[in-house]
């Protein structure tokens, strides 16, 4: 007799079948592959980077020189050592720039014809009156001193600035022929706007040392001024330009250098004797030579000896023969 099943039973066998096709369903689904996730840079469009890396690279190398030149020249101008040196290159707004800067600065608003707009050329407190202190007879102090620069110390300043802009303008040359002038001069950052807040602006910070004092120098020029020479900003760009300059400067002191005239010192020979008969000498006394009429005479250009020479006559006019070459 067939077993008859019970209601419960058969919907226990329902149940059991319903989780079977679930099964059964989820293992025919195809897995997803792995997809790695793409690497996202941050772009901040408030601020977008205007100036490439390679251009910022060699903006710094431009700037290191100028800092390695302008150091030598200050150092001879204040007749003290004076160390100078890129601390960092950023690009930010002009508005950053202004607050990142303090209160009391000497602030150089610098022309940079041909090109359209100015730059910023500013001394913090520190290094400024330090710089004061050595123009005026000191030995370099600041005092730590805080209080706005009077008109008589931006004059003083004032020197110093613009041995700078005649060293920037060297190191520029090779990319552009650029005029640096000092066209005003402020205490304070929020009186002179060179360029609207949003602006994109390039800072060099300088770290200057003058005895125990230290002090920052910024050098701020907006990228909108720069944009015309933007493209000849380039590390490999500026290397071949310089190497050619060089080249050219070599030729010109090369060329110069065949136009200048210089003193060839014959000497005969050398004798002693004693005050007495120094001051007894009247005219038609001979003097007796330590060199014989055959000794070689050496023959000095500029006070350095060069040659060794034999005494002759050439026609009615004494002459000289070169024997050797000394050097």
């Amino acid at each position: 007799m067939p077993e008859i099943l019970s209601q419960e039973e058969i919907d226990a066998l329902l149940n059991n079948l319903d989780k079977e096709e679930i099964a059964e369903e989820v293992e025919e689904e195809p897995l997803e592959e792995l997809v790695e996730p793409k690497k996202i840079s941050v772009y901040d469009f408030k601020r977008p980077d205007k100036v490439s890396k390679e251009q910022i690279r060699a903006i710094k190398n431009l700037h290191d020189k100028f800092s390695r030149n302008f150091s030598s020249k200050l150092s001879a101008f204040l007749r003290s050592i004076v160390e100078i040196e890129v601390v960092s290159v950023d690009q930010m707004t002009y508005a950053e720039f202004v607050l990142s800067l303090s209160n009391n600065v000497s602030f150089n608003v610098v022309s940079l014809s041909p090109l359209d707009g100015n730059a910023v050329f500013s001394l913090e407190p520190d290094i400024g009156f330090a710089l004061i202190d050595r123009l005026l007879g000191g030995i370099g102090e600041s005092s730590n001193i805080n209080r706005p620069f009077t008109d008589i110390e931006q004059s003083i300043l004032l020197d110093v600035v613009r041995q700078a802009m005649e060293e920037m303008r060297s190191s520029w040359e090779p990319i552009i022929d650029i005029s640096f002038e000092v066209v005003g001069q402020e205490s304070s950052p929020n009186v002179v706007q060179i360029v609207a807040p949003s602006e994109i602006v390039v800072l060099v910070v300088f770290e200057v040392k003058l005895g125990e004092t230290t002090g920052i120098i910024n050098w701020c020029l907006p990228v909108i001024v720069l944009e015309p020479v933007l493209n000849k900003i380039g590390t490999h760009d500026i290397l071949a330009r310089s190497k050619k300059a060089t080249e050219d400067r070599i030729e010109d002191i090369a060329r110069t250098l065949k136009e200048v005239l210089v003193y060839l010192e014959f000497r005969l020979g050398t004798a002693a004797m004693k005050v007495e008969d120094f001051l007894s000498l009247k005219e038609g006394d001979l003097l007796t030579l330590d060199k014989k009429v055959d000794d070689e005479l050496p023959v000095f250009i500029n006070g350095v000896e060069k040659y060794g020479v034999k005494l002759g006559r050439k026609g009615y006019n004494k002459a000289v023969k070169i024997n050797r070459i000394i050097g």
